[in-house]
């Protein structure tokens, strides 16, 4: 094996390591460190988690909508989701003055990317992944962050109705009133 192909294999392998170890210091259960039990474990764990995600939209259809809108309670919610959509109140406070920044842009085709920064407020990550969804917005690839305020980085939207277009102005207008900024457009 010629020294290229093999330095090669060396990066592939460290980068596979890497990959699993940070894998392995997110999902919580683990149950032994080689390989396949890390994969098996990680199914397992996205399993679990799928099965919160529809036991809470089960539940949230099932409830009738009160005067705070469907946000959900926090006592129905996983930890690290209760930390996402309800937040105490003493992280909901911000500094004056603060602003939401939030950049569209049309990509190839019907593609959408999104920027959006702004203060945290219960319920706002819930809201948000609606509003994208009644404008007709697959939402394909994100990361969302609520440290020190609340970022969505949308990389990927599609528009999925036909004949309805979405303007770049219309997302912002949209996503700045879903934030509580309807007047910063």
């Amino acid at each position: 094996m010629p020294a290229k192909n093999l330095m090669a294999e060396r990066r592939r392998r460290k980068k596979l390591n890497d990959r699993l170890y940070m894998l392995r210091s997110v999902v919580p259960s683990i149950s032994k460190m080689d390989r396949a039990s890390i994969l098996g474990d990680t199914i397992d764990y996205l399993k679990e988690i799928l099965q919160r995600i529809n036991d809470l939209h089960t539940k949230l259809e099932s409830t009738p909508s009160s005067s705070s809108g469907l946000t959900p309670t926090p006592q129905t919610l996983p930890c690290r989701v209760k930390e996402e959509l309800c937040p105490s109140s003493s992280s909901l406070s911000s500094p004056k003055g603060e602003q939401a920044r939030i950049e569209v842009k049309l990509r190839e085709g019907k593609a959408v990317n999104i920027h959006m920064f702004c203060g945290r407020r219960p319920g706002l990550l819930l809201s948000t992944m609606r509003a994208l969804d009644d404008l007709g917005l697959d939402v394909q690839q994100a990361v969302i962050s609520c440290f020190n305020g609340f970022a969505l980085d949308v990389f990927r939207a599609e528009q999925c109705q036909e004949g309805h277009e979405v303007f770049p102005e219309q997302i912002k207008a949209v996503l700045l009133d879903t934030a509580g900024y309807s007047g910063l457009l």
